[in-house]
């Protein structure tokens, strides 16, 4: 038996929550009016037993606890009663002491109250209960688990979707209002300043709160301007009391610690405790100012900062606006005079600030197949075989690098556009002019000579050429691709025919020894209408410079490949055995070349937007 009373009601609290987590467990068939309990812990006359959530088992239960001694195969009886509950556990004390108790084992309890009241209960009913009881007591928003808050959180976790919780929630915030908009209106800052909080604890998104409590601290550093005075001595207690009391309620809470300072130092003894808790609870307050002034100070210093973006937002949002309207007037003025690279560059610059645009788009997509030639789908003759290499060298000259042209075979190609003339230095000065790169070497400050508009554009690299492709909305041709277009579906030597004719290009043979404006040899269009694809300058195609599938002729011809790419038509530098449609001449990518240029292709799009007008 416990002789001091105080510790033994500590150890059962105790025993009370240590043993409350354990499982239980209830087998079939037992009357209306009993429970099977776990023993968790015994104590002298006091036993633990783990009952199971939801149990039912009221405080002050009288009863019998039967347990049955498997050691002594007998079945003992107790009277007991139920000293304190948990929701899943509970403490009774036995009438008679048993020794045969032991942790772990099952005993069965049978009460003396109604049947009714073992079933298994509604436990959020009784929960609403009591928060319908704790509500009624003001019971709020004390820290203590014993209100009406804690007991609505409680019912949320078991159920999310009860209609009791947000009423008695809103009539708590009501209640606080109320209560703290009269402490304000009678200048109690201090209370008024503990109820919007309480408002704040029962629901965060209450700015209204926010905004009465920002009021008061301006009220209170109104009060603040207005200076303490001497405190003189030679009054009662009480006055200084009252006087602290008042100060702590207006919210100056500087003054209201120096008069309970003050009160412990020359009127009641350094120990007093009502004077103790008063600089204590203006410390609490002081701190509590403190943090609402820095948070007040931060939530100002965001809210400025995110006006001044909203500004920034609105103004750059009206630049875009007024950009965006000029690019579009001088992109379709540009349009319309029919400077398609000119205009693509503005089209361009308007789809950087909108781009989702569908006109800039719809013309980006024309300007991009403007000046095109659509090459058919089909098969076609790709590379030469020992014969045609023979010829060739008979009607030219010895020509090794011929060799990188075999063999031959049939290639099936989808349809595709390609170029009709090779990119000219008017049209490469607007990607210069749209993205910034550097012109090419030959250009005197940042523009070619005059008069070349229309002259094919070289000291471009392979790397270059790729990107003006890329800007306009195209790509390089493949090998294949170029040798379609410069043979035809008739394969011939040259775009023309099988017979080379000099002045039907711009080769060595033409004796111009230098480029020509692009389209000045009309005869040498190919069947399709695609111009100069022999001679004048080369141009860059999509490949690396290596062997066809199958070749067995000697690697010397492509000893020097790595890194290289595969350029096309031969130029006005070269024979015309060069220009061959089949011919494959080759440059280091990052190079430049005085005649080196380049067109574009691009895939076929099915569905074609009809701008009309050009």
């Amino acid at each position: 038996m416990f002789t001091d009373k105080t510790k033994a009601w500590r150890i059962i609290i105790l025993l009370l929550t240590a043993f409350a987590a354990a499982g239980w467990l209830l087998l079939p068939g037992l009357q209306a009016g009993s429970r099977l309990g776990k023993v968790t812990g015994v104590m002298g006359e006091v036993i633990a037993i783990n009952l199971g959530s939801i149990h039912g088992v009221r405080q002050g239960l009288r009863g019998m606890v039967f347990e049955f001694d498997e050691d002594r195969n007998t079945l003992n009886v107790a009277d007991m009663q139920v000293i304190a509950v948990s929701e899943e556990s509970c403490l009774a004390r036995v009438v008679q002491a048993r020794d045969s108790l032991k942790v772990g084992q099952f005993v069965d309890i049978e009460g003396t109250l109604p049947p009714r009241t073992f079933e298994r209960v509604d436990v959020v009913r009784e929960m609403e209960e009591n928060a319908r009881n704790y509500f009624a007591a003001y019971q709020y928003t004390e820290p203590d688990s014993a209100n009406c808050l804690a007991e609505c959180n409680r019912i949320l976790a078991r159920d999310p979707e009860n209609r009791l919780v947000p009423a008695l929630k809103s009539a708590m915030v009501r209640s606080y209002y109320q209560w703290a908009n009269r402490e304000r209106n009678s200048g109690r800052f201090a209370y008024a300043l503990i109820y919007y909080f309480r408002v704040l604890k029962i629901d965060p998104e209450q700015q209204n709160a926010t905004e009465n409590i920002w009021d008061c601290l301006d009220l209170i550093d109104t009060e603040a301007q207005v200076g303490l005075g001497v405190i003189r001595k030679g009054s009662p207690p009480d006055y200084y009391y009252a006087l602290a009391e008042q100060y702590y309620r207006n919210g100056q809470f500087d003054k209201s610690k120096k008069y309970f300072q003050f009160l412990l130092d020359n009127v009641v003894q350094p120990d007093d405790m009502a004077a103790k808790e008063g600089l204590r609870k203006n410390d609490r307050m002081l701190k509590l100012v403190a943090d609402l002034s820095r948070q007040r100070r931060e939530q100002i210093r965001k809210s400025q900062e995110e006006e001044q973006k909203k500004k920034e937002k609105e103004v750059e949002k009206r630049r875009r606006e007024d950009l965006a309207r000029y690019y579009r007037v001088v992109a379709d003025d540009l349009f319309r005079k029919k400077d398609l690279e000119g205009a693509l560059v503005y089209y361009l610059k308007l789809l950087e600030l909108f781009p989702d645009d569908s006109l800039s788009l719809a013309r980006q997509d024309f300007i991009s197949k403007a000046n095109m030639v659509l090459i058919p789908a089909g098969e076609f003759s790709f590379g030469s075989n020992s014969r045609e290499l023979g010829e060739t060298m008979l009607e030219f000259r010895e020509n090794r690098l011929l060799y990188r042209e075999i063999p031959k075979r049939w290639v099936f190609l989808d349809s595709f556009y390609i170029d009709r003339y090779e990119v000219v230095n008017r049209q490469y000065k607007r990607f210069l002019e749209s993205t910034g790169n550097s012109p090419p070497i030959s250009w005197k400050d940042g523009s070619y000579p005059e008069g070349e508009d229309d002259y094919p554009v070289v000291y471009v690299s392979w790397d270059n050429a790729t990107k003006y492709a890329r800007w306009i909305g195209k790509r390089l041709p493949t090998e294949q691709e170029w040798e379609k277009a410069a043979r035809g579906s008739s394969g011939f030597r040259w775009p023309w025919g099988d017979r080379f004719l000099p002045n039907y290009c711009n080769t060595r043979e033409a004796g111009y020894g230098t480029m020509m404006p692009v389209g000045s040899f009309l005869g040498g269009a190919n069947e399709f209408g695609v111009m100069d694809l022999a001679g004048n300058v080369w141009e860059w195609v999509n490949a690396d410079l290596k062997p066809y599938p199958g070749y067995t002729e000697d690697s010397f011809y492509f000893t020097s490949a790595g890194g290289r790419k595969v350029m096309r038509g031969g130029s006005f530098m070269e024979t015309g055995d060069y220009a061959r449609g089949a011919f494959r001449g080759d440059g280091a990518f990052d190079m430049i070349y005085n005649n080196v240029g380049f067109r574009c292709a691009r895939d076929v799009v099915v569905r074609q937007e009809s701008l009309g007008g050009l």
